[in-house]
């Protein structure tokens, strides 16, 4: 993938609507996906995430990027495994994140959890531009594990060589169920917002970091052009992986354990509530409970999720994500976000198995954020660590002409 200005070197789906009926039923009918590489327009990140909704705006303001954000729990159920449950509520905490946060702009990108999609990197025959649509159609429908008439799809052509050119061409293919689509789509309209693009989690996460990290003179974690960074989102329920190299996602994987493991060890072991697990695991006293109390059982759990990151990023090192052993596949660095990133025992686990290569990832750096509430520490925190996700999918309307 070639890199741009905004890192815009991402692939992106957006929904068409085809209008919206009354009455019972589905209200929202999407007649379906198609890439939007044109023209720059003014968008809201929505992340809809099993435990917050988090909003972003992204603005140019002379020589600055301002951006508004906002925040609201999502009910507990609401979304199970990706999968939007109880719409109604969603479309509520939707509301309630864009008040919270006073933005007013109605077009929306929001991003499908990675239990959602396929994210795959294919290899086609020299193709002419003309056909090159037709040809990943064919090879979606052969690898793709469900009837091509089920999926919306989309896919981008890796590499700066055009179509038709010698030798084989590499293209990322991305596919997301159409229930699945239509369920986020109807969330955000119920929100009465509307959705323009729908956009992948850990896609989003690479422009993020791009736009921080990968382009900032005095980024802390500024890398070289080639190296092998990996970006994690570690959320409640799930970890966002995406293996990134001078621009070209690697491997992106679900890794369907988070911030929730940690919390749900500390209720079993120790016989705790939900709400004193969750400050415990953060560090915080709560109850009569000290972090010390709960840091053996933490350390446990947070090693387990540890574990499972190790195993992707092995997969990755060991060539097995493009198929051959390539020694530029080693880990580099990696970037670590999320609401659950805020976790001492996660961080300490991470570092155990990886060193020094851990670095938290600020969706914020190169951004003026006009309402971070500086009253509440803590509140900043959560916002720094869980907004990567929202920050990208706001950053693909910036115009920064």
């Amino acid at each position: 993938m070639c890199s741009s200005a905004r890192g815009l070197a991402l692939l992106r789906l957006a929904c068409i609507l085809h209008g919206v009926t009354g009455g019972g039923g589905d209200h929202l009918s999407v007649r379906g996906l198609k890439r939007l590489f044109g023209r720059t327009i003014p968008l809201v990140g929505l992340d809809i995430g099993s435990s917050a909704v988090k909003v972003v705006e992204v603005v140019r303001h002379r020589s600055r990027a301002i951006a508004t954000v906002g925040r609201a729990s999502t009910p507990v159920g609401s979304i199970v495994d990706g999968a939007i449950v109880r719409p109604y509520d969603v479309a509520a905490a939707i509301r309630q994140a864009f008040a919270a946060s006073g933005i007013r702009r109605r077009d929306v990108a929001v991003a499908l959890p990675g239990s959602a999609v396929i994210v795959k990197r294919i290899e086609l025959p020299p193709t002419p531009p003309t056909q090159l649509a037709g040809a990943v159609a064919r090879e979606a429908a052969r690898q793709l594990p469900f009837n091509p008439d089920d999926v919306h799809f989309d896919f981008h052509l890796n590499g700066a060589g055009p179509p038709g050119a010698d030798g084989p061409l590499d293209v990322m293919l991305v596919a997301a169920r159409r229930e699945t689509v239509k369920a986020y789509v109807g969330a955000v309209v119920e929100a009465g917002r509307t959705p323009a693009v729908i956009d992948v989690g850990a896609l989003a996460l690479q422009n993020v970091f791009e736009w921080t990290e990968g382009r900032a003179q005095e980024a802390p974690m500024d890398v070289p052009a080639h190296a092998c960074v990996a970006l994690l989102d570690v959320g409640a329920s799930a970890t966002t992986v995406n293996v990134v190299r001078a621009g070209t996602s690697l491997l992106t994987r679900n890794v369907p354990t988070g911030g929730n493991a940690c919390s749900e060890a500390l209720q079993r072991e120790l016989d705790l509530s939900f709400d004193i697990a969750e400050r415990l695991k953060l560090g915080l006293p709560a109850r009569g409970w000290t972090p010390a109390d709960a840091a053996p059982v933490l350390r446990g759990a947070a090693d387990a999720l540890a574990l499972e990151v190790q195993r992707t990023l092995e997969f990755v090192e060991a060539g097995t994500a493009e198929g051959g052993s390539d020694p530029q596949r080693r880990i580099d660095r990696i970037a670590l976000a999320g609401g659950a990133s805020r976790a001492a025992a996660l961080d300490a686990a991470l570092r155990a198995h990886f060193g020094d290569v851990v670095r938290p990832l600020n969706p914020f750096d190169r951004l003026t954020v006009k309402n971070l509430p500086a009253d509440d520490p803590t509140g900043a925190d959560a916002l720094r660590a869980s907004a990567s996700i929202a920050v990208g999918l706001a950053l693909r309307g910036l115009d920064e002409r």
